[in-house]
């Protein structure tokens, strides 16, 4: 902790203060204005008098002398522009606009107050003179103490002999004293020369010069550095903060980590027409040394991403790309400044995307591409182009619509030291057309919907025995349902019974190519045409019914309760997912339910599939969330099926709590753990205790998150791959301890010291 503690001292001296953390209001403000540093106004020190202010002078007693100046005595007011002087006694000079001579003074000029014992004032350049003071900057909640005060109102104030605090007591909090303080008002900016920082009346800290800022608002300047202890030794970040313009700011950090080397991480913000959630992340490290001892890599170690969206003449354009040196490089070097991924994501996504419409036509071209984060599993294919026709209409009860899909699938394998080799892909085009109607009717209370559609796929293959397939595949569905409604004293009441049926015909398509195929997990019964697989690459034949009761009600008083009961019951097994998955499954019966309420307190959810032919759960989702004056809590529970029969490598479950609570006298703690339930492993964990008051903050969090079996689900995969990726788990389990220091008004916590207890799983 002395070597923390020794950082953050040095690294008072390194950092100017004024960060944007969100990009809203065009990049203008940051978050640190936001209520005045939780209201923490100094009550010893006033805010310019409420009302109308005064026009003239007025005083107990005017003089006049005999070169014309007004001698004022006792309760002496004299409005200025932007403010107000008050004082025991002061000359007036009507001539040349100059207040002299003001005895035990207090000026009040736009946010800023100032008191002192004597001193002078230029009404007409606002040049003043004063000694023995104090002055208070609201926007900072800064006092500031001086011998003497010289400059121009609204211009620049320099300070001689003064001390600096936000503190009430700065005895018990922090003072700094500095031969000189200068600000400058244009610009917002200030520096202190020959500084000394005590804290609790003890001198940590001595520095010849110290810039920082005066305004809450979007500044460059170094921000504090980011600390951290980590299971790979420190890791220091020394971010510098750049205003580029209005719409662009820039952020860029030097990185230094122990056991790994040196990098840089740089993360640009700026806003498009359309989108304020535009920016491009990089980091790079030139060298690494735990990977070339862990992975025999010598050669530089980089991820960016760059996301971006904008109006072209009509027409809306999308980036989402994101690129790595090595599959293992973002669970290597976990960042704090950058957002290229989280432990969580399996890919990064590679896409450019134009699209638009016409009148009833919707199109889109799009490159869609990937690179896996799981060096056991190949990055698969490159959609290169794709492009997507669709087109509606109507005609009285009845739309009509048609469909059209073109993808280019190429391959694309990075030379990757990590990726197991596989046996060689095909690659080639696939062309997908779907016309179909659709129609709502109304007979009494009584709903009818139904929708038919053919499918036709085609592929010319480029290494294949049967270089073009085709076939078509029709489908069709009927669902009936009604609404019944029951008014209540405290809200309404709707129960919604349906039943559906779908028939969706067989066609052989073993001989095809899987391109971008996903089987769906045991949940799928939201919809009526309840497709078996992401992808066109196989559609499933089904024909079954399906029944669903739905109850919700909704009250005044804004909570809600919904609860819903499904039983789908198949008519026949699908022979299109027993040839992919190469088993024999029966036809099956399912029972789902789903119930909700939403309190304005307290949610809790619950969502579960389950097969009553084969006496097993497909799929469940649990959550409960509680708030209550300072606490919120959460816990879930989490598990999935991705195919049946296939064992536990196709099972997920996992769990997690989490728990914010706010302590008296400005104390705050969280923490949370997700552990996986099938492996008995923690997936991630955090804990953090932080303190503000209006005069410093800290916070210190220590996180610590591990690889298991949810960042690897494959079902095809051999065994001698599992023991690898064992073994990497014991490489990749990251541990992090992070502490951040404020002294309120003249430093400004990068990540909002008042806003840093945002953190959930959802960062990991």
């Amino acid at each position: 902790m002395k070597k923390i503690a020794h950082y953050c001292i040095l690294g008072l001296a390194a950092f100017s203060v004024s960060h944007a953390s969100a990009i809203g209001n065009a990049l203008a403000d940051s978050d640190a204005a936001e209520g005045n540093f939780l209201g923490c106004l100094n009550p010893l020190y006033p805010n310019m008098p409420s009302g109308s202010l005064p026009t003239k002078i007025s005083a107990t007693r005017m003089d006049v002398d005999s070169n014309g100046k007004i001698l004022l005595s006792n309760n002496v007011e004299i409005p200025i522009t932007g403010g107000l002087i008050q004082a025991v006694s002061a000359d007036y000079d009507s001539n040349n606009k100059t207040i002299n001579k003001i005895k035990e003074g207090n000026i009040y000029y736009l946010d800023s107050y100032f008191k002192f014992q004597s001193g002078s004032l230029n009404e007409a350049s606002k040049n003043f003179n004063f000694v023995n003071g104090k002055s208070y900057l609201s926007e900072r909640n800064l006092l500031i103490e001086y011998q003497s005060l010289s400059g121009d109102l609204g211009s620049s104030l320099i300070f001689k002999d003064a001390h600096l605090t936000s503190c009430l007591d700065a005895s018990s909090g922090w003072k700094i004293s500095a031969k000189t303080i200068a600000i400058n008002e244009n610009s917002k900016r200030g520096y202190i020369k020959n500084l000394s920082l005590k804290v609790r009346n003890k001198t940590l800290l001595k520095f010849p010069y110290f810039p920082f800022s005066v305004s809450t608002k979007r500044l460059s300047g170094f921000l504090e550095p980011d600390i951290g202890i980590t299971s790979d030794g420190l890791d220091l970040y020394l971010p510098y903060f750049l205003v580029l313009s209005d719409r662009s700011d820039v952020t860029i950090a030097p990185r230094a980590l122990k056991k790994r080397g040196v990098g840089l991480e740089a993360n640009y913000r700026y806003l498009t027409n359309i989108s304020s959630s535009n920016y491009f992340d990089l980091m790079f490290f030139s060298k690494d040394k735990e990977a070339k001892k862990d992975y025999f890599i010598d050669d530089a170690r980089w991820a960016f991403k760059l996301k971006d969206s904008r109006q072209l003449q009509g027409f809306e354009g999308q980036i989402d790309w994101a690129k790595s040196s090595d599959p293992m490089v973002l669970l290597d070097l976990p960042s704090n400044l950058v957002n290229i991924a989280s432990q969580r994501d399996h890919y990064l996504p590679q896409s450019i995307k134009v699209s638009g419409s016409i009148k009833n036509l919707h199109v889109s071209l799009a490159r869609h591409g990937y690179q896996s984060l799981n060096p056991f599993i190949t990055n698969g294919y490159i959609k290169k182009p794709e492009l997507h026709l669709s087109y509606s209409s109507f005609d009285g009860p009845i739309a009509y619509f048609g469909k059209f899909h073109y993808s280019d699938f190429a391959l694309e394998r990075p030379n990757d030291k990590f990726i197991v080799p596989s046996d060689r892909l095909i690659a080639g085009s696939r062309a997908i057309a779907e016309i179909g109607a659709s129609s709502k009717y109304r007979l009494g209370a009584l709903n009818i919907e139904a929708n038919g559609s053919v499918t036709t796929k085609k592929y010319n293959l480029e290494t294949a025995i049967d270089s073009e397939t085709s076939k078509s595949i029709p489908s069709f569905g009927v669902t009936a349902s009604t609404t019944l409604r029951k008014k209540l004293q405290s809200g309404i009441s709707l129960i919604t019974p349906s039943l559906s049926y779908q028939k969706t015909e067989y066609k052989n398509q073993s001989l095809d190519p899987i391109f971008d195929l996903h089987v769906k997990n045991g949940n799928y019964f939201n919809s009526s045409k309840q497709d078996l697989f992401f992808g066109k690459d196989r559609i499933a034949d089904q024909e079954y019914f399906l029944a669903k009761i739905k109850w919700q009600t909704r009250f005044k008083n804004k909570h809600r309760i919904l609860f819903q009961i499904t039983k789908k019951n198949e008519l026949e097994a699908s022979r299109v997912l027993n040839q992919m998955l190469g088993v024999t499954l029966d036809d099956d019966r399912q029972s789902g339910i789903r119930a909700e309420w939403i309190g304005l307190k307290a949610n809790i959810f619950l969502e579960a599939n389950y097969s009553d032919e084969r006496n097993e759960l497909n799929f469940a989702n649990t959550s409960f969330r509680f708030e209550h004056q300072d606490t919120q809590f959460s816990i879930s529970r989490k598990f999935r099926r991705q195919v049946p029969l296939l064992g536990s490598k196709n099972e997920l479950d996992y769990g997690e709590i989490a728990i914010d609570h706010s302590l008296v006298d400005g104390y705050k703690i969280l923490a949370g753990i997700s552990r996986d339930l099938s492996s008995q492993k923690n997936l991630a964990s955090y804990i953090g205790l932080g303190y503000e008051n209006c005069c410093f903050a800290f916070k210190l969090f220590a996180s610590d998150k591990r690889l298991s079996k949810y960042n690897y689900l494959d079902g095809s995969s051999s065994l001698r791959n599992m023991a690898a990726w064992e073994d990497m788990i014991a490489v990749e389990n990251k541990s992090r301890i992070n502490f951040e220091f404020e002294l309120k008004g003249i430093t400004g916590s990068r990540t909002q010291l008042n806003k840093f207890f945002s953190n959930t799983f959802a960062n990991f």
